[in-house]
């Protein structure tokens, strides 16, 4: 009996570990940054971190996204409303999965490759959050409409 508990808990910590490595793993670690995961609402300490990362970045002048010149169509305005707004992109949460298999923290990091460009969600949530942001909404309000609308299973 001891041993069927044993091995029954050793195959679940294997588990745990095997789905959040995306998060957690080598995408944060190979490059020397401290591991961090977005919480679901966005709410935690690590999206205020994040944040406060890419202002830092901005008041450097340093290029947080790829340049929207390079895409067509609705990819362009995602990647302007990017560059324009790295700051409330950086509070998002992205629904797409790309947490999962890229290691993606917020929204923003959709858009600092070219994985922005490919995804119907990522465009949508941030020409979502674009489109919210003119009409004043606050950022738990933007966050909580692009969860009820692309939150589905994730």
């Amino acid at each position: 009996m001891k041993r069927a508990i044993i091995l029954g808990s050793s195959a679940a910590a294997i588990l745990a570990v095997a789905y959040l490595w995306p998060t957690f793993g080598a995408s944060s670690m190979e490059n020397g940054s401290t591991p961090r995961m977005m919480c679901i609402g966005g709410h935690c300490c690590c999206a205020r971190r994040a944040h406060a990362e890419t202002v830092a970045a901005i008041g450097g002048n340093e290029r947080v996204t790829l340049d929207p010149d390079q895409f067509v169509g609705p990819a362009r305005q995602a990647y302007q409303v990017a560059e324009k707004s790295p700051a409330l992109l950086a509070q998002l949460h992205c629904y797409c999965g790309c947490d999962r298999v890229y290691g993606h923290q917020n929204l923003l990091d959709c858009y600092r490759g070219d994985h922005g460009s490919k995804c119907e969600i990522c465009i949508g949530e941030a020409l979502m959050a674009q489109q919210l942001s003119e009409q004043g909404s606050p950022v738990d309000q933007i966050r909580d409409a692009i969860r009820r609308n692309y939150a589905g299973g994730n």
